[in-house]
């Protein structure tokens, strides 16, 4: 298999399995919430003893994309900031693993539960980025690019979120964006990517804006002007 082949393959089969993972829970989640209450106890025992088969094989899905992953092409899942991953050999690839790593922490963060990222749209948008020598700006396609995308599917939102569901993968996309853009700290990566999170939360309606009238230039100010405070 060629190297440039193998990324692409190995990021589709990851996002074969992690939408199958996602199906899974989402089902099961639905069942757990109503079935079992509804039946009589020997149906209800039943049911949760199937409930608890499902969650491992979800987990066996994890397990069986890492390994199959592994086999296909070495990866690390290190998080390059956005420099180095468009100095690196692969970056089309690097960055996929950038943004899915990186937006896995920030939906958390805003209270998103029970997600699903696209590894593969990341490698789509890279592809369709046009180029440039300023990264903000570069960042400020991928930002468009990747909420059109359809890079990150939500499926609950927490009642303490302050962002809105129109809102979420806009500014889930942005602070990822951020965080990659800002001076890297492998040390404490996470608080990085938190503070970053916490700042896009706090310019969303600037976010929104620019992104609605797919203004790259006005996005690309603001991730130049609050890089330095990630």
């Amino acid at each position: 298999m060629s190297p440039d082949f193998a990324p692409q393959t190995t990021t589709r089969l990851k996002d074969v399995l992690r939408s199958l993972r996602y199906t899974l829970r989402k089902g099961r989640d639905t069942v757990k919430e109503t079935a079992p209450r509804r039946l009589p106890a020997p149906a209800s025992e039943i049911a949760l003893s199937a409930l608890g088969e499902i969650e491992v094989f979800a987990r066996n899905v994890d397990q069986i994309a890492c390994k199959l992953a592994h086999s296909v092409v070495d990866d690390s899942a290190e998080i390059k900031s956005f420099s180095d991953v468009i100095a690196s050999a692969r970056p089309q690839y690097e960055f996929s693993i950038a943004f899915y790593e990186t937006t896995k922490i920030v939906l958390g963060r805003l209270g998103a539960r029970r997600t699903l990222i696209n590894q593969s749209a990341a490698l789509r948008a890279f592809g369709r980025m046009a180029a440039s020598h300023d990264v903000y700006h570069l960042a400020a396609q991928l930002t468009v690019l990747l909420a059109d995308e359809g890079s990150i599917t939500i499926d609950q939102i927490d009642n303490r979120s302050l962002v809105t569901r129109p809102e979420l993968i806009v500014v889930a996309v942005f602070a990822g964006m951020l965080s990659l853009l800002a001076e890297q700290d492998d040390a404490d990566r996470e608080a990085m990517i938190f503070a970053a999170t916490d700042i896009a939360v706090a310019l969303r309606e600037k976010i929104m804006d620019s992104y609605q009238k797919r203004d790259a230039s006005a996005l690309a100010a603001l991730f130049e002007r609050c890089a330095s405070h990630v």
